[in-house]
């Protein structure tokens, strides 16, 4: 199931929500009910999987589900929550799908959901849970006091790589200008950035549950990942192998490697395309091309970042290069050039002053 399709049926059903309105009021009731999504029905009329009760073709609102969900029988709703189809529904899924499920409605559920590759949802009238099925795809939405803890929770270990994330560039600013990066150092930096995104991304579902009521943890989670993806992704530029990142210096695919996998310092260094022991990661000291540094000079487009890095090929040569290099390059005038001076001035004294 796709990430994002994930996150769209949580959304469907998170707090303040019409369909979540609908879904508590049920529950309240002491009722179960058994709802399945579809924005054309008709063909499951036909084969005969939804055989009708009461035809509706009427508007959705969450007092109307509430009521249908007071019969027996399963409620057929539009996906774009427009329109309810019909109630009372008997549905007559293959009986020769597979299913985890003992009740009834779940059993059911499971297996048009997988048969139908339609999202289904099931409300257990005994036990008071709520259950989404769309495809092999099966979530049981939580309690919204277990959804904020683990929200608070993930926020607080977030905070904790950010703050050692941001004292590990701190630290590669200060070796750039001495010469004495070594690969270690980089992929400890990327090794916290990728846990930072691979939490957020757990998180989200926990904000698509929450719906309104995480506004607050949204905003403090943003907070916490400004200009990470971007910082990962220059560092990437700046130290993977040549073959890696290609001629237009794309750090898409080693980034995703680094977060999908949740690596440690060795795929790391893999992922940017060195083949080393771990004792080795210690003592190969490499040169940045420049980016991240270019990328924090104002004004500075990516553009004119890899006219610069073509010109200069490394970090060193740019710490070296004259005003008069600096405005021969295309996209370069005096005003630029003068920034970068100043930029790189700017590292040099950090330097001194540690």
């Amino acid at each position: 199931m796709d990430y994002e399709e994930i996150l769209k049926m949580l959304e469907l059903v998170a707090p303040g929500t019409p369909l979540r309105n609908a879904i508590d009021d049920i529950m309240r009731a002491d009722n179960g009910a058994l709802i399945f999504f579809a924005q054309d029905p008709d063909e499951y009329v036909k084969n005969g999987i939804i055989q009708v009760g009461f035809e509706l073709k009427c508007s959705f609102t969450s007092n109307k589900l509430y009521e249908l969900a007071k019969m027996d029988g399963a409620i057929v709703v539009s996906e774009d929550l427009k329109s309810i189809w019909y109630a009372n529904v008997h549905i007559v899924p293959d009986s020769t799908i597979s299913s985890d499920e003992t009740g009834t409605r779940h059993k059911t559920a499971e297996r048009l959901a997988i048969q139908t590759g339609k999202l289904m949802l099931c409300i257990s009238q005994r036990r008071k849970v709520v259950t989404l099925y769309r495809g092999r795809w099966k979530h049981m939405l939580n309690d919204v006091s277990f959804v904020v803890m683990q929200m608070n929770q993930g926020l607080r270990a977030i905070e904790r790589y950010r703050s050692n994330f941001d004292k590990g560039l701190s630290s590669i600013d200060i070796q750039e200008m001495e010469n004495r990066v070594t690969l270690f150092d980089v992929a400890e930096v990327l090794e916290r950035g990728g846990a930072i995104i691979q939490i957020s991304k757990e998180l989200n579902f926990y904000l698509a549950e929450l719906g309104n009521a995480g506004t607050l943890a949204l905003i403090h989670l943003n907070e916490l990942l400004y200009d990470v993806d971007e910082i990962l992704k220059l560092l990437i530029m700046d130290y993977a192998v040549e073959d890696v990142i290609g001629e237009n210096h794309n750090p898409e695919d080693v980034l995703e490697k680094i977060t999908k996998n949740k690596g440690d310092a060795n795929s790391i260094v893999k992922a940017l395309g060195y083949d080393l022991q771990t004792s080795q990661l210690f003592e190969l000291t490499i040169q940045p091309r420049g980016y991240r540094l270019l990328r924090n000079i104002p004004r500075i487009p990516m553009s004119v970042a890899k006219n610069i890095v073509k010109k200069f090929e490394d970090l060193s040569g740019m710490l070296n290069a004259s005003f008069e290099d600096l405005v021969k390059i295309e996209g370069i005038a005096e005003k630029r050039a003068n920034s970068i001076i100043n930029g790189i001035t700017s590292l040099r004294h950090r330097a001194n002053l540690r």
